[in-house]
């Protein structure tokens, strides 16, 4: 009987409802997410309809442990997105198969599943993910079995369900038919949607990186002539810009087109080196257009004398006349901070707009 399945002549429906019990371990580097779940099944087989023998206490139910389960046909339920999966057995195998007097037959099992979960980081960290789980029948056409859902809430999700890294969205489930080279297969399947949360990588890269920018404004304020102090900040900065990037690339998958945190620091080290750049591009223009003339003319000392009537007492005082004055530093700083922070403004503020509009 285990061999065969009932109504050999129409297929055998098989309705199904799952209630997830934890979700965990939502990596886009592995590309897959882990779920815990209670997977019920519901079909009849009239082969295994009964009569209570106590006409006193009318048994309308059995409730039998897994060794008979391998006694009576089962469906041969799978899982096609899944990598690995395993049973619980702790302290009993976690599954039981009831059946009442008319032959519906009920089989619960609760298992953990690692499933496949194809990722599009275009917005990272701003990102939504979806992700599937479908359940088919590994060896029965639509000829042999169909799977439907149970009911219209045929899959829940427990209320302490939580994530550290995303918020649990929607989740919908459909049916459909799956065309193969051996066949066409009734296969369920199950979407969970996770928006990501920004906190984390708001204090730990959209922060810092932003401060880098910021610091690397105050070699504008610094005298032109410390040329120590404002290239020794400016590569400073570049090069703290460029360990940043790498150490947050090294914890995401090595995928080959550009994400939204790229963007973000992109335009961070743009404009970080850039000020470095601007020092030498302004020194090495302001050279070329003095030639090599000092900037000051060389200041003359008038010394006039008064005597007293003392003949040994002279008073000697001195006057210089100074240059032309330059123009004041104020002008001279503010320009170049202006423009890179209206740079730095209006390329963050593009970024947001249409980052936070998606996400």
């Amino acid at each position: 009987m285990k061999h065969k399945r009932p109504f050999l002549g129409a297929p055998t429906e098989v309705n199904v409802t799952a209630h997830v019990i934890t979700i965990s371990a939502v990596s886009e580097v592995s590309m897959d997410y882990t779920v815990d779940l209670y997977l019920r099944q519901f079909w009849r087989d009239t082969r295994l309809m009964f009569e209570s023998f106590n006409k006193e206490e009318e048994t309308t139910s059995l409730t039998i442990g897994i060794d008979m389960v391998k006694s009576i046909w089962t469906p041969d339920t799978f899982f096609p997105n899944e990598k690995k999966s395993f049973f619980h057995e702790a302290t009993s195998h976690n599954s039981f198969l009831r059946i009442d007097n008319l032959g519906n037959v009920v089989r619960s099992i609760r298992l953990t599943v690692i499933a496949n979960c194809p990722m599009n980081l275009h917005t990272f960290p701003l990102d939504v993910q979806v992700c599937a789980l479908e359940i088919e029948s590994y060896g029965y056409s639509t000829a042999d079995i169909v799977y439907h859902w149970h009911q219209e809430n045929a899959v829940t999700i427990d209320e302490n369900v939580h994530l550290a890294h995303f918020t649990i969205g929607q989740h919908f489930h459909i049916e459909r038919t799956i065309s193969l080279s051996t066949g066409n297969y009734s296969r369920l399947t199950t979407y969970f949607s996770f928006k990501r949360n920004i906190g984390f990588y708001l204090i730990q890269i959209y922060f810092p990186a932003s401060l880098i920018v910021v610091i690397s404004f105050v070699s504008f304020w610094l005298d032109r002539g410390a040329i120590q102090a404002r290239v020794g900040l400016g590569v400073t900065t570049v090069l703290t810009m460029t360990t940043l990037m790498t150490s947050t690339n090294a914890s995401l998958p090595k995928v080959s087109y550009v994400k939204g945190l790229d963007v973000f620091l992109g335009v961070c080290f743009f404009i970080v080196f850039a000020s470095l750049l601007e020092y030498a591009a302004v020194g090495y223009i302001t050279k070329r257009i003095r030639g090599g003339v000092p900037s000051e003319k060389p200041s003359t000392t008038l010394c006039y004398y008064e005597f007293d009537e003392t003949p040994s007492s002279i008073r000697v005082d001195a006057m210089k006349n100074q240059p032309k004055a330059r123009r004041s530093t104020i002008r001279r700083v503010d320009l170049p901070t202006v423009r890179f922070l209206f740079l730095y403004f209006l390329l963050m503020f593009l970024f947001w707009e249409k980052n936070i509009i998606y996400h």
